[in-house]
């Protein structure tokens, strides 16, 4: 699976002030999710967090927070499921959410992640980390994320 994150910081009235654009990790509890989700077990995802850290991920891919994170929930209807490409050989699944402009971080903003909650059990699906933006009380961040699932032979996987 891979995803691209691209992130928008704009004005109350919308004019874009800066926009970045980077490549995801998958966690090992966003794979550990999608395992559960498999066996209907577990949650997918339902909100974004931003946090503050450009901290490389380690070797075992376990971030289980972002720091000083902010947290916003995803609707429902955000996701859209595009039809399976069948040159690619991916379905990919593309979300909207924005963090309102009354959340404002204390440093700039510099890493995102899919979050799946259910009660008390939370899960990081993916982090992205980018240049920092600074994010204020005066604007709004909206990320916009394209996950694509591959499909056909993927025995190079295992």
């Amino acid at each position: 699976m891979r995803a691209l994150l691209r992130v928008e910081l704009r004005t109350a009235d919308g004019q874009l002030v800066e926009c970045r654009e980077a490549r995801n990790a998958v966690l090992r509890g966003g794979a550990d999710m999608l395992a559960k989700l498999f066996s209907g077990q577990g949650a997918g995802i339902t909100h974004m967090a931003i946090g503050t850290s450009d901290a490389p991920e380690g070797d075992t891919f376990g971030t289980t927070t972002l720091a000083g994170a902010v947290e916003v929930p995803i609707p429902a209807d955000a996701f859209h499921i595009d039809p399976p490409d069948p040159v690619k050989r991916v379905v990919r699944v593309r979300v909207r959410a924005t963090v309102p402009a009354d959340q404002a971080l204390a440093d700039s903003v510099r890493e995102a992640a899919l979050v799946s909650r259910q009660g008390d059990s939370v899960a990081l699906y993916n982090r992205v980390i980018f240049a920092p933006i600074q994010k204020t009380t005066d604007h709004e961040l909206t990320l916009f994320w394209e996950v694509g699932f591959p499909y056909g032979d993927l025995q190079w996987l295992l």
